[in-house]
């Protein structure tokens, strides 16, 4: 796991970047995955959105929770796991909720291609299928960022997403982030 250090500054914002690192091909860090949809957040108090993480996404695990000496407990008894999502932020998930069995098709959340460094972004659109992604996605969204959109719209979304996901488990490499926790 990451150093305790690099965790704490990890989750007080969002790293989009540093997140797709992180959950590169042949990193060393823990992966697990949902056993069911689950509405999550940072128990822990760092930056994080309010999320709905789907069944068999892979997480990286940053640190062991457990209950604060004195403190009260809520839930399964405060034990759990501090992970990081493919969207770079950070979420507290109880024991229950993960395993570390890899499913036969690991899912990921949406990934936030907005919010890229422009060198993470030039690299990603070099690849062929990331490009192919992007161009039906921008062909289908007609430049919208947020909003109501249509369906092939959100698919292309999803489907750029994916291309990103895939190709990174595949082994593409990013160069290293400007913002750095």
């Amino acid at each position: 796991m990451p150093d305790p250090a690099f965790v704490k500054r990890l989750c007080n914002t969002p790293y989009f970047d540093v997140a797709l690192s992180m959950f590169a091909k042949d990193t060393p860090f823990t992966r697990m995955y949902l056993r069911g949809d689950v509405e999550a957040w940072n128990a822990d108090g760092g930056a994080s959105a309010r999320a709905k993480l789907a069944f068999d996404e892979e997480v990286l695990a940053l640190r062991r929770r457990s209950a604060p000496a004195g403190g009260m407990v809520v839930g399964s008894g405060g034990t759990g796991w501090l992970v990081l999502r493919w969207d770079g932020n950070c979420y507290s998930l109880e024991d229950g909720e993960l395993t570390e069995k890899h499913p036969p098709s690991a899912k990921s959340g949406p990934l936030p291609f907005r919010h890229y460094e422009p060198a993470t972004k030039d690299a990603l659109l070099k690849n062929a299928k990331i490009l192919a992604a992007y161009k039906k996605r921008d062909k289908e969204c007609k430049g919208a960022i947020s909003g109501e959109v249509t369906r092939a719209c959100e698919n292309a979304d999803g489907a750029l997403s994916l291309a990103i996901v895939s190709e990174i488990r595949g082994g593409l490499t990013l160069p290293l982030p400007a913002k750095l926790p």
